[in-house]
């Protein structure tokens, strides 16, 4: 039945009435790369200044690139950009991080959505799948590596990644879009647009995606291969305009549900009539809602006033993260665009969160396979004040220098933390920048570190021990949270040069060294055995085992390494976007855990240190392109103290992972549905992109097809 609906819904977009249309159609977006230079980006300094400007390692992946990319979310459009490793642990998962280790809750770097956070207050990270914004919608997303807590607070230590959307205006204003693939892939979207009178426009989206949790022929998912992932995606904006005063209201969200096979562990000697095991299935749901927006005004003299204000509602039922967050935040910043020809940022925000998290009741915390649990009260009131300023104040006509600290309290370890910065930049000649600073930026605390407790518990029923009895065997492993934890501090040296002045060519070189200051570490702080004397029948009891750890953090690191950025267009129809990123990172350790355990530090040095990543665009024709992306990241090596610690080693290693995507499209009018093909991960099927020891599933090769229609071009 799917295949026919698939057919018939295809038929029936290519048979519509069409009216006359051009014959020529030219391309979707097609911005020379000397207008690309002269961009606005905002996320550096809050400021909208052209690229050629920034004093900082700054990327921008347009709205063209990530159309013609193939990409389905944003972590996978991310891989476009310099400097960040972007792994793919199954169809809907990813760790994503730049010049630091990359972890499945990482919290090095900010993302946001129109300068709104889309951080997980749990962990003080990223749920990459529940970003809530449809790729259709984003103008461009900004990618700045290096220290920006000056200007953004929290967690903006190794960078921020900042996805603008298309104002209404310019946001689709009648399109609806299919898309089938293997592996169950199915994917419809709508979006809409109106204008309300001369100063206002309305945009609308909603999304629905259905595929398949893993694109795996593994053997451990082969039996429940056929479970779903369902994900709704919705989102309105409405923008106003006149005279001085810019007005932009969001509201919108996202739901995902997955469904999951769970288990019951039920030992014998806790509940002796049932089975030792009890699977079913189950799903897991998670959800984001936001409402609020942002405010500018423009005074006579040049100053401005822009304040940003948005409500956030958050759940995740996951036991290893159930939580509710209702998030409040209010960023508000005054410029002064022309004191003493300096130009001078003061701003304030204020973030507040009602926290929820999970309670288990005792039976829980034995039955379940894993499970995270406060350590003192399920419910906390987050509080977080900051106070900041950016003073740029120009040396020469063509040099520069940018001083800004900020100052955030955050009631989690109850004390404020500076985050400084200093930038000095260089026009060598016309759209030729030459840069170099440092800033210090921390991680926000969160409350799954220092106020929870991670339990992961496994049962097994009739196993022989060494005495030639057997037993009923419990293990449980408890991870306890640390309050008396240090604040999480990143100190980055940068230099770059930047050149934007051709309409062939754009280059960005960067080099950094940082330090990564009170990284955590598990200590071992209790191991515990003992025999219950009752058992399954046929055993003699059941042997019971505690081992005990806890957050500490004793860690620090180096890391050094560069990007280089290449935009390329030898000729109008065809462009070539290259990326090359090093990163190497030494691990460092201090206290009582680090004498005679090398591999506590030497853990974080395994990580890959080279990647590439390369994007050719070719619009063969006015009605037909074709693009393909590829993606290379070394396979990591691993120090020989690590080595000596581990079994089997080859397990730790990060793989290499090679793999192309390609699309093809052709559209033969404006106002004709528009056709995609698109294959993924060719010459990677069935590759691990994570190491094996941490389980991840293996990506094959998926491949679908889009029929996107603009009906509002009919008019």
């Amino acid at each position: 039945m799917r295949t026919k609906s698939t057919l018939t819904l295809f038929c029936s977009l290519l048979s519509m009435p069409i009216v006359h249309a051009e014959d020529d159609l030219l391309s979707l977006v097609d911005i020379p790369l000397s207008s690309l230079a002269d961009t606005k980006v905002t996320s550096a300094t809050k400021k909208a200044q052209s690229l050629s400007e920034i004093p900082a390692a700054v990327y921008i992946i347009t709205a063209k690139e990530i159309e013609r990319s193939g990409a389905r979310s944003v972590a996978d459009a991310l891989a476009l950009a310099p400097g960040l490793h972007v792994a793919k642990f199954s169809n809907y998962d990813w760790g994503i991080s730049a010049r630091s280790t990359n972890e499945s809750l990482s919290n090095t770097l900010l993302v946001m959505v129109d300068g709104r956070s889309v951080f997980n207050p749990m962990f003080s990270g990223v749920d990459w799948d529940l970003i809530p914004v449809s790729l259709n919608n984003i103008e461009q997303i900004e990618v700045v590596l290096g220290p920006v807590g000056t200007m953004w607070g929290g967690n903006a230590v190794n960078g921020v990644i900042n996805i603008i959307t298309k104002e209404a205006e310019n946001a689709p204003q009648g399109d609806i879009s299919a898309s089938f693939g293997n592996y169950d892939y199915q994917e419809f979207q709508l979006h809409h647009g109106i204008e309300l009178g001369d100063y206002a426009h309305l945009s609308s989206y909603f999304e629905f995606v259905d595929h398949k949790p893993w694109t795996s022929n593994d053997v451990r998912i082969k039996d429940i291969q056929d479970f779903r992932v369902y994900t709704e995606r919705f989102g309105a904006r409405l923008d106003y305009q006149k005279y001085a005063d810019t007005l932009s209201l969001q509201a919108g969200g996202i739901r995902s549900r997955e469904d999951y096979l769970w288990l019951d562990l039920n030992p014998h000697f806790l509940k002796p009539p049932t089975p030792s095991n009890h699977i079913f299935e189950t799903e897991m749901k998670m959800q984001e809602y936001y409402l609020g927006g942002q405010h500018l005004r423009e005074f006579e003299n040049g100053d401005d006033l822009e304040t940003a204000l948005w409500l956030t509602y958050n759940s995740n039922d996951n036991t290893a993260r159930n939580a509710k967050f209702l998030r409040f935040d209010l960023d508000s910043h005054y410029a002064f665009n022309d004191l003493w020809s300096t130009r001078l940022t003061v701003g304030a925000n204020v973030r507040f969160i009602d926290e929820k998290l999970g309670q288990f009741s005792a039976r829980e915390a034995h039955n379940m396979p894993y499970l995270r649990y406060s350590l003192n009260h399920s419910d906390f009131f987050n509080q977080n004040y900051g106070l900041y300023f950016n003073w740029e104040v120009p040396l020469t006509d063509k040099a520069q220098i940018i001083v800004g600290n900020r100052w955030q309290y955050n009631n989690i370890n109850e004390k404020i933390d500076a985050q400084p910065q200093i930038r000095l930049s260089y026009n060598i000649a016309p759209k030729q920048l030459f840069w170099m600073g440092w800033g210090r930026s921390i991680v926000t605390p969160s409350r799954l570190e220092r106020e929870t407790n991670f339990r992961d518990n496994k049962y097994m029923e009739d196993v022989r021990f060494s005495d030639g009895n057997n037993y009923d065997y419990y293990v449980s492993y408890l991870y306890r949270g640390n309050p008396n934890l240090k604040t999480e501090v990143v100190e980055t040296y940068e230099m770059g040069y930047r050149l934007s002045q051709s309409d062939t060519l754009q280059l960005s070189l960067n080099g950094y060294y940082s330090i990564h200051d009170n990284i955590r570490a598990y200590q071992q702080t209790g191991a515990q055995q003992w025999i219950v004397p009752d058992g399954s029948p046929g055993t003699h009891g059941t042997v019971v085992e505690l081992y005990t750890s806890r957050f500490i953090d004793p860690l620090w690191s180096e890391t050094y390494g560069a990007e280089i950025a290449m935009k390329w267009r030898p000729t109008a129809a065809l462009q070539l976007n290259a990326n090359y990123s090093y990163k190497n990172i030494n691990g460092h350790c201090r206290g009582a855990i680090c004498p005679g355990n090398d591999a506590v530090w030497r853990v974080l040095e395994n990580q890959p240190n080279h990647f590439i990543n390369a994007q050719l665009m070719w619009d063969i024709t006015p009605t037909l392109w074709f693009s393909s992306t590829m993606q290379y990241v070394a396979e990591s090596k691993l120090h020989p103290d690590y080595q000596a610690v581990l079994s089997e080693h080859s397990r730790y290693i990060w793989p290499q992972v090679l793999s192309v995507d390609t699309s093809l499209s052709w559209q033969k009018q404006a106002n004709y549905p528009q056709i995609t093909a698109s294959i993924e991960n060719i010459g990677a099927d069935q590759t691990h992109e994570f190491p094996l020891a941490v389980n991840p599933y293996t990506n094959g090769l998926q491949y679908w097809l889009t029929v996107d229609w603009n009906y509002a071009a009919m008019d």
